[in-house]
């Protein structure tokens, strides 16, 4: 994927919309050239199952999306959306577009990594900083790389999204402000990668459910947590861990959106080509846009606490000293899940993923909201 795959990627995509449009507009006009309307007139209604709980940034992603499909069809294509987890549980929803119960789903890309294992480069620590070149990546990834693309169609998904969840803070009940501090910590955390990195910095994580976390810092079990912010101001966690800090590790893990591929090849060509359209603002910029916006809730929710005693940032050299310490032990860990999984090109899709990542990757992007948020904070402090 070379530096300008993107721009040659949307170039053929708007040259293939006005062929599409000009094919349709001869299909009214030249019926007896045996050109035909590439539109059937039909109007489309197709089922939700959603994994993301209504209030949160992701679900605002999520219902932007739909929003925009349905506007853009001009009424064409609905959605009967269904609320959190009343089709689905969160770990059924890639099984449940899979089998047909639904057409459309949003879940965390973690909770079925097998089916979904090229998704999970979001989770090798310190690779992804920039949230908007992540989103912009993997969608490059896989909606142009074919090994990618073909695994999600062997799986019955049509990509739609896939956006990280935040930014990894570490919540602790004393200050944590460098690699020394992480020593020791009793820390709740998701995902094998992340766990390593936590590990290797003498971190002892526990596998905990995050409906269970509240509890388990309540009793004692725990004494901190590595999450998204959203995490600790939604299971109301700063109520019981007041010092919050942004180690530089970047994103973890992703929530994503995927239609069934039969759900998808149902639609007309001229709907197809609006669901695609869609589609790509989505992943270059709206979604992030609307992830945003939809923080802002998220950290009103910590400049309003009197529980959240610290929010800060490591100093950059504490970042690198941790980086250091990780090395390549992230990356190397991720390939042999992969190859647990049964993805045997490990190495090569990592190599185009940094290539797409690298060409997406600006200081113009849009700043996480999260990390935003800690200079908001620390404002308001004077």
């Amino acid at each position: 994927m070379n530096s300008h795959t993107s721009r040659t990627f949307r170039t053929r995509r708007a040259a293939a919309g006005l062929a599409l449009g000009a094919a349709a507009l001869l299909g009214l006009t030249g019926c007896e050239e045996g050109l035909v309307d590439a539109s059937d007139g039909r109007a489309y209604t197709f089922t939700l199952a959603t994994g993301a709980l209504d209030g949160t940034p992701h679900s605002a992603v999520e219902q932007r999306y739909l929003d925009m499909v349905e506007e853009r069809s001009g009424g064409r294509i609905e959605f009967e959306r269904t609320s959190f987890e009343e089709l689905c549980n969160m770990d059924e929803v890639i099984n449940c577009l899979r089998d047909g119960r639904a057409d459309i789903g949003t879940t965390v890309t973690d909770y079925t990594p097998h089916m979904l294992p090229t998704l999970s480069v979001v989770s090798i620590s310190f690779l992804n900083t920039d949230i908007q070149a992540t989103t912009a990546a993997l969608y490059d990834m896989h909606t142009q790389y074919e090994p990618a693309r073909d695994l999600l169609e062997q799986n019955n998904l049509h990509y739609v999204a896939t956006w990280p969840v935040g930014t990894m803070f570490i919540g602790s009940s004393e200050p944590v402000e460098s690699l020394e501090d992480l020593n020791g910590l009793r820390a709740r955390a998701a995902g094998p990668v992340t766990e390593s990195s936590l590990q290797a910095a003498g971190v002892n994580v526990n596998a905990i459910t995050a409906a269970e976390t509240y509890e388990a810092v309540q009793r004692g079990v725990i004494d901190s947590v590595a999450a998204a912010l959203d995490f600790g101001v939604n299971y109301q966690i700063i109520e019981q861990l007041p010092h919050w800090t942004d180690p530089g590790i970047g994103q973890y893990t992703a929530y994503g959106t995927w239609w069934s591929k039969q759900a998808y090849d149902s639609l007309p060509p001229d709907l197809q080509e609006v669901v695609d359209e869609v589609t790509e603002e989505l992943n270059y910029g709206e979604a992030i846009e609307t992830y945003n916006d939809a923080m802002a809730d998220v950290c009103e929710g910590m400049l309003n606490s009197d529980d959240v005693e610290s929010f800060t940032r490591w100093d950059e050299s504490a970042t690198e000293e941790w980086r250091d310490l990780v090395g390549d032990d992230a990356e190397d860990l991720w390939l042999e899940i992969m190859a647990d999984y049964g993805y045997t090109d490990g190495e090569a899709y990592l190599e185009e993923y940094k290539a797409a990542y690298a060409e997406h990757e600006s200081e113009d992007n849009p700043t996480d909201a999260g990390i935003s948020c800690v200079d908001q904070w620390q404002d308001q402090q004077g």
